[in-house]
């Protein structure tokens, strides 16, 4: 079998580990005596995920984003645990519930929305390291966040008085300096 350059080939005798074999050619034995599991550990995937949360004030959101992470340990990935796409949808979902069910939607929308993106990474991979899934989060990025049509008038309404103490602020300086 042939290992490539980004690769690893983790070989299992009769479904036991025995050893991570490096790029190059190599042989095993026939199946069912070996088999090997060739693992990318330099690839940057991307996970897409969408889903409606619930916010603090009970408003729902609409989020997009996509996930980017790598094999870093092609071992844990193949044995810690059993599907690990299917645990990084899980935990991904559980790390952004945590994010957005903490906060209001005029403070996810305002105040906020700079920081799920890495507060949700931060969650996901200390998750991720706890499961010991040999997994690492490169990246998130969010590309959408949308809310029902009858909060937009509260969210309008805050950004306009932010706009408008902020203009305030700006003219109570200018008059203080002459």
């Amino acid at each position: 079998y042939r290992v490539d350059e980004a690769e690893r080939g983790v070989v299992q005798q009769f479904g036991a580990y025995t050893v991570t074999t490096l790029p190059g050619l190599h042989w095993h034995y026939p199946y069912p005596f070996e088999t090997v599991d060739i693992v990318n550990a330099n690839a940057v995937e991307n996970y897409p995920f969408r889903t409606e949360i619930l916010t603090a004030d009970e408003q729902y959101v609409f989020i997009q984003m996509v996930v980017q992470y790598r094999r870093i340990d092609p071992v844990k990935y193949s044995f810690e645990i059993v599907n690990p796409e299917s645990t990084l949808e899980d935990v991904t979902e559980s790390a952004l519930r945590e994010v957005i069910g903490t906060s209001t939607l005029v403070e996810l929308v305002t105040d906020r929305r700079d920081q799920i993106a890495p507060r949700t990474t931060e969650i996901l991979q200390t998750t991720l390291d706890s499961y010991g899934a040999g997994i690492a989060i490169t990246s998130i990025s969010l590309e959408k966040l949308d809310y029902p049509q009858a909060v937009q008038a509260a969210v309008d309404d805050t950004q306009k008085a932010r706009n408008d103490s902020d203009r305030f602020i700006l003219e109570a300086d200018t008059y203080a300096k002459d």
